[in-house]
C-alpha cells in the first residue's frame, strides 16, 4: 500500500488567516491529498519528451558571402536583407541641379557594372534634396536626381524593371541644413541593393 499524504500545515494552524484564505488553503490541501496517489498513474501516461534539436539556426540571409563581401568593399552597409550605399560623398548635386558630372557619370557606371557582376537582382534609388524651397519642387528635384542616377545605371546594363526610383525631397536629410556643408549632404541619392 503506497502512503498518502498529509498536510503538514491545517487551515487551523493558522489563526491569522481570515477565514476566506482558510478555506483556500483547505481546499488545495486536499486537493493535494486526493491527486497524491494517482501520480504514478498520471506519469505512466505521459509522452515521452520529444529528443532534443539544435537551437533553430538563423534566417538563411538571400545574399552569398561573396556578395556580403563584395557589396562591403563598395562601401555598402548592410541594414536587413538590404544593402545601402549612401552617395553623398561621391555624389554630389550643385544646388537646384539633377546634373551629373562626367566624372560621376563614370562613377556610376562602373559601379553599375560590378553590381550586374554580382548578381544583385535589383536597386532602389533614393533622390533626396536639402531644405530650401518649396516642398513640392524639392519632391520633383529630388526625383529627377534618382532618375539621372538611374539613367547612368541603365548605361551600365540594369534593366529599367530592376529600377526602383523614388524623389523623398527634403523629408529625410542626413546633415542640418541651417549650413551650405549640411545642405550639400543632403543632396543626395542613395543606392539600395534588394534581394526581391
Amino acid at each position: 500500500m503506497k502512503p498518502t499524504l498529509r498536510p503538514s500545515v491545517s487551515p487551523a494552524d493558522h489563526p491569522k488567516l481570515c477565514q476566506h484564505q482558510r478555506r483556500k488553503l483547505s481546499t488545495s490541501l486536499t486537493a493535494a491529498c486526493l491527486l497524491a496517489p494517482l501520480l504514478p498513474l498520471l506519469s505512466a501516461c505521459q509522452t515521452p519528451a520529444a529528443p532534443a534539436t539544435a537551437a533553430a539556426s538563423p534566417k538563411k540571409s538571400t545574399w552569398s558571402e561573396h556578395q556580403a563581401q563584395a557589396l562591403k568593399s563598395l562601401g555598402f552597409v548592410q541594414n536587413g536583407e538590404e544593402w545601402t550605399l549612401n552617395l553623398a560623398t561621391s555624389l554630389l548635386f550643385s544646388f537646384d541641379s539633377d546634373r551629373l558630372q562626367q566624372a560621376q557619370l563614370k562613377q556610376l557606371s562602373e559601379l553599375g557594372q560590378q553590381l550586374r557582376e554580382l548578381e544583385v537582382p535589383s536597386l532602389r534609388i533614393e533622390g533626396h534634396s536639402d531644405a530650401l524651397g518649396e516642398a513640392a519642387y524639392n519632391k520633383q528635384l529630388s526625383q529627377r536626381r534618382a532618375n539621372a542616377v538611374a539613367q547612368a545605371l541603365q548605361s551600365a546594363g540594369w534593366p529599367a524593371s530592376a529600377l526602383k526610383i523614388l524623389g523623398f525631397g527634403r523629408e529625410k536629410p542626413i546633415a542640418d541644413n541651417a549650413s551650405e556643408a549640411g545642405r550639400a549632404q543632403n543632396r543626395r541619392v542613395v543606392l539600395i541593393a534588394m534581394a526581391d
